[in-house]
């Protein structure tokens, strides 16, 4: 980021293009066909599981699995099966990590 601001998605590009010629892993986010169909899927999860959200301590875990995970690109998860906003996707009780990283669930009411 510069001064705050995002880089335009053709800067984006140019530095991930620059990075990847000097040979670093840079994780890509899943198209966004793919993202669009992996979101309705959670939300007709999250919906069949009655829209429970997990506790505020299980939230924290969760994030705190996400910030160490190499798959992640801002607030995102580049798995191709995800995609997601992690801060929001943590939230919810009938999602888990892609690579079944977080801890078992502990539901709110």
């Amino acid at each position: 980021m510069r001064n705050g601001q995002d880089y335009t998605p053709e800067e984006q590009a140019a530095l991930i293009e620059e990075a990847r010629r000097a040979g670093m892993d840079v994780p890509t986010l899943p198209s966004n066909s793919k993202m669009m169909k992996n979101f309705f899927k959670a939300v007709v999860r999250h919906i069949g599981d009655g829209m429970k959200k997990v506790e505020l301590t299980e939230y924290q875990r969760r994030l705190d699995v996400c910030n160490d995970c190499s798959l992640r690109l801002k607030n995102r998860c580049t798995h191709e099966s995800c995609g997601c906003f992690i801060d929001k996707k943590a939230w919810w009780a009938s999602e888990d990590c892609p690579l079944s990283k977080w801890p078992e669930v502990e539901k709110a009411s």
